[in-house]
C-alpha cells in the first residue's frame, strides 16, 4: 500500500515498519529487531485487549505501543496472529493520518510495525497524549454533575467532528476517548476504521453511536456517572456539528 506523506518504509528480513521519516534513524533499529523489545521502563496500560504499554523510546520519545491482539471468540484460539495481504497496522496508520488531516483530534502515529507476510503479527506506536485519562475515568473523577455534563458535551463535539469528517470508528467506546482538564482532546484506536469521501450517513452514525452507548452501559451499569442530563449534553453538542444525532 502507499504510505501517507511523511512516512518511510523500513525492512529487515520478515519485518517491515512504516515510520515517521524524521524518526527513521532513531526508531529503525528498535522497530526492525525481532522480536520487538519491550523497553525496560515500559508500564502496562489497562483496558483494551491487553499488551499495550507506555514507554520512553530511543531518542527520549514518550509513546504508547499497542501490539495487535485478537478479540472475541477467536482470541481463544489465535492470540496475536493475523492473515491478509493488507496488514492492519499499516491500514490503521493510514486511517489515523487521514483522520488527522481532516481535522479529527488523534494521537500522532510514530510507526506501524508488521512481522511476517500473509500471516503476520503487528504493532502500532503512537505519541503519548500527555496528562490524559480515558473518558470513563474522567467521568468517574468529575466533581459534580455539571462537570460530567461538560465532559459529555465535549465528547459529543469530538465524535460529531469525526463523523462530519467521514470517519467511522470500528470500536467507539469510552476508553478510546481521551480527556484532559474537563474536555475530550483525542480519539484513539482507528484499527478497521472506515474512511468515507463525505460525512457519514445516518446508518453508519447510528452504528457508531449505539456502540458508544453500549460501552457506557457496560462500564457504568448502575448509572453512577451518567444520567439523562449527561446524555442530553452529548446529543446537543453532537448535533451542533451539523449532523442529526441518530441516537
Amino acid at each position: 500500500m502507499t504510505l501517507p506523506h511523511g512516512y518511510t518504509l523500513l525492512t529487515r528480513g520478515p519485518v517491515r515498519a512504516a515510520v515517521r521519516t524524521e524518526l527513521a534513524d532513531v526508531l529503525g533499529p528498535w522497530l526492525l529487531a525481532s522480536p520487538l523489545a519491550r523497553p525496560a521502563d515500559a508500564a502496562a496500560m489497562a483496558g483494551g485487549r491487553g499488551g499495550t504499554y507506555r514507554a520512553v523510546l530511543p531518542g527520549g520519545l514518550r509513546a504508547v505501543v499497542r501490539p495487535y491482539r485478537r478479540g472475541g471468540w477467536l482470541a481463544r484460539v489465535v492470540h496475536d496472529t493475523y492473515v491478509g495481504w493488507r496488514a492492519r497496522p499499516l491500514r490503521e496508520l493510514a486511517a489515523t493520518v487521514e483522520a488527522s488531516r481532516r481535522g479529527v483530534a488523534v494521537a500522532d502515529v510514530l510507526a506501524a510495525r508488521v512481522e511476517g507476510g500473509v500471516v503476520y503479527r503487528g504493532a502500532l506506536v503512537t505519541a503519548e497524549v500527555p496528562d490524559t485519562t480515558p473518558l470513563i475515568d474522567a467521568l468517574r473523577a468529575a466533581p459534580d454533575a455539571a462537570a460530567r455534563a461538560a465532559l459529555a458535551a465535549s465528547a459529543g463535539a469530538a465524535v460529531g467532528r469525526m463523523h462530519v469528517a467521514g470517519i467511522a470508528h470500528a470500536d467507539l467506546n469510552l476508553t478510546n476517548l481521551l480527556a484532559r482538564a474537563g474536555a475530550v482532546v483525542a480519539i484513539v484506536d482507528f484499527d478497521r476504521a472506515a474512511v468515507m469521501p463525505r460525512p457519514l450517513g445516518q446508518a453508519a452514525r447510528r452504528r457508531n453511536l449505539r456502540r458508544l452507548a453500549r460501552s457506557l452501559r457496560k462500564l457504568d451499569p448502575g448509572g453512577t456517572v451518567h444520567d439523562a442530563t449527561v446524555v442530553a449534553a452529548f446529543r446537543v453538542s453532537y448535533g451542533a456539528t451539523g449532523l442529526p444525532c441518530a441516537c
